[in-house]
């Protein structure tokens, strides 16, 4: 699993994809006059409380994020950071969409119990993000993907060797 870097990216996506999507929260929480609603006031609090939400909740998402960039980016054969960035902020719009569908029926399906603790795990943990501020997300997944790109270019050119 490490020969490819598969362990650091992964990794990767998850601690800095979540630490990326907790700057956009708070960033429009400073700016916007309704805010998000990210908890306490002070600073340092908020941004710790959060990061550690979003780490919880956002898990399955990153690695499926970086799943699907590096299967795309594979795919097509791009090897240039701009292609990985563009790559990154597409995939994040259906994704986006997808956790909001995935809500929605998930409350038309009126799940109870175990199966909706695994759902709010999986997916709706970021469902208010993904229903209130849509676009939010599509900073945080560039320069998401330039860090998964930094990591993937030596090992895969490693792996070409």
């Amino acid at each position: 699993m490490t020969r490819r870097g598969s362990l650091v990216y992964y990794l990767a996506s998850w601690i800095c994809g979540g630490l990326f999507l907790t700057i956009a929260m708070y960033i429009r929480e400073q700016v916007s006059p309704e805010g998000m609603g990210m908890g306490p006031s002070g600073a340092g609090v908020a941004i710790i409380t959060t990061y550690f939400l979003v780490l919880v909740f956002c898990a399955f998402l990153s690695v499926v994020f970086a799943f699907l960039l590096r299967l795309s980016m594979r795919w097509l054969r791009a090897e240039k950071l701009w292609e990985w960035i563009l790559a990154g902020v597409i995939l994040a719009m259906p994704m986006t969409w997808g956790v909001r569908w995935a809500s929605r029926a998930t409350d038309t399906a009126g799940l109870q119990g175990g199966a909706r603790e695994v759902a709010v795990f999986l997916f709706l943990g970021v469902r208010g993000i993904a229903e209130q501020h849509p676009f939010l997300g599509l900073p945080a997944a560039g320069l998401t993907a330039v860090v998964l790109f930094l990591i993937h270019r030596p090992f895969a050119e490693k792996a070409d060797q």
